[in-house]
């Protein structure tokens, strides 16, 4: 039954919520060690999609800023990529590129985190092709000297979360299903 728009309250998107939860989860929950896993790989992934997509909405809205601030976004990156032996001007476009690209590459890897949680075995594919795309386009489009220099510790540890505890889950999945047979 559909309301009118002005006796809609806000308890009234729960069961949508519920509903978007239901397709992307499934109905069923996994065992602990799966929930858990899932958790800490979900935060990971959220972690790098939300500083890409903040890269890339700084990279758009570049002129934006500086004019309110008077800070020129753009040539601190092209003179970025200068010190990573880049021409300047095609740094800029390389990384703008790069970070809207990704996120398409990022909405896959949350394909797989959804795999995961409903303990399908080709989840794996998804999360660490997903990564090894990303890797390998960074590598091509940036160079791996844009590895070493420009992507942070933490990013770096959280790349390792995602590898790391896809690789022992799926290891202990296999195991678990090898054991039932």
């Amino acid at each position: 039954m559909k309301k009118p728009l002005t006796e809609l309250k806000p308890e009234d998107a729960i069961p949508l919520f519920v509903r978007l939860k239901n397709i992307i989860l499934g109905k069923q929950k996994p065992d602990g060690f799966t929930q858990i896993t899932f958790s800490i790989s979900l935060l990971s992934w959220l972690l790098l999609v939300v500083w890409n997509a903040v890269s890339y909405f700084v990279l758009l809205t570049s002129d934006i800023i500086k004019e309110n601030k008077g800070f020129s976004v753009d040539e601190v990156i092209i003179k970025n990529g200068q010190n990573l032996g880049f021409n300047g001007e095609e740094f800029l476009i390389s990384i703008t590129t790069f970070y809207f690209n990704n996120l398409f590459i990022w909405l896959f890897v949350f394909f797989g985190l959804a795999l995961m949680y409903r303990k399908k075995r080709i989840y794996t594919f998804f999360i660490l092709g997903g990564l090894a795309a990303h890797f390998t386009y960074m590598f091509i489009v940036l160079g791996f000297q844009y590895f070493v220099e420009d992507i942070s510790f933490f990013d770096k540890i959280l790349y390792a979360v995602l590898i790391v505890i896809t690789i022992i889950h799926s290891f202990l999945m296999k195991k678990e299903v090898d054991s039932k047979l």
